[in-house]
């Protein structure tokens, strides 16, 4: 429990709002196994999730069943209300309906603001989709090829070959780290030293 009150209190919606962050800890702790639905597009928008424990992923609601968006601790869900949620792990989460948000944000408006600004940031994330995906270029090839590779949670192979892979993808390395930089600078992947972990 220590551990999910440091999760909390480190969470964007809580910065500068200490009080509502004690009142968090009277709602209890949800807990789900492995296949089980945390909400769907008929219940999604009537709460925020917070996943505390394991991980939770965003599945279209179509026969496929394609993976959107994967959550580990800390993970935030629910704020598009068009997601099927299901899990893949045991996790506990903490659910804040939206009529406790409401009057939160009129007691506290700084959370109001955490708020806007996580909706702001997914966004920015989403546009820099849109803008890679709307056109066949290097850094269109690369992000799939990159999301082919990657595993469930967007990790690269740590001796990942530049020169392979820019063969691989018909590109010069030149070209190629260009790319890297245009994909980082629009949120879609994260690079340390010669590590890469694609934001799923």
């Amino acid at each position: 429990m220590d551990d999910h009150m440091t999760l909390l209190h480190d969470h964007f919606l809580f910065q500068g709002a200490e009080e509502m962050l004690h009142e968090a800890q009277s709602l209890g702790v949800s807990r789900f196994s492995r296949g089980d639905t945390i909400c769907d597009p008929a219940t999604a928008g009537r709460a925020l999730g917070i996943v505390l424990e394991g991980r939770a992923e965003a599945v279209a609601p179509t026969r496929e069943k394609a993976v959107l968006a994967v959550f580990g601790p800390g993970g935030t869900f629910g704020a598009a209300a068009l997601l099927n949620m299901g899990t893949n792990y045991m996790m506990g989460e903490v659910l804040l309906p939206e009529e406790l948000l409401r009057q939160w944000f009129q007691r506290c408006p700084q959370m109001a603001v955490n708020y806007i600004g996580f909706l702001s940031s997914r966004v920015r994330f989403l546009n820099g989709k849109i803008a890679i995906f709307t056109q066949d270029s290097a850094q269109h090839r690369l992000y799939r090829w990159l999301r082919a590779n990657c595993d469930e949670w967007g990790r690269l192979p740590e001796k990942l070959s530049m020169t392979k892979l820019a063969g691989t993808l018909s590109m010069g390395r030149t070209s190629l780290y260009r790319a890297m930089e245009e994909l980082a600078e629009a949120g879609l992947i994260v690079r340390d030293g010669k590590r890469i972990e694609v934001i799923l």
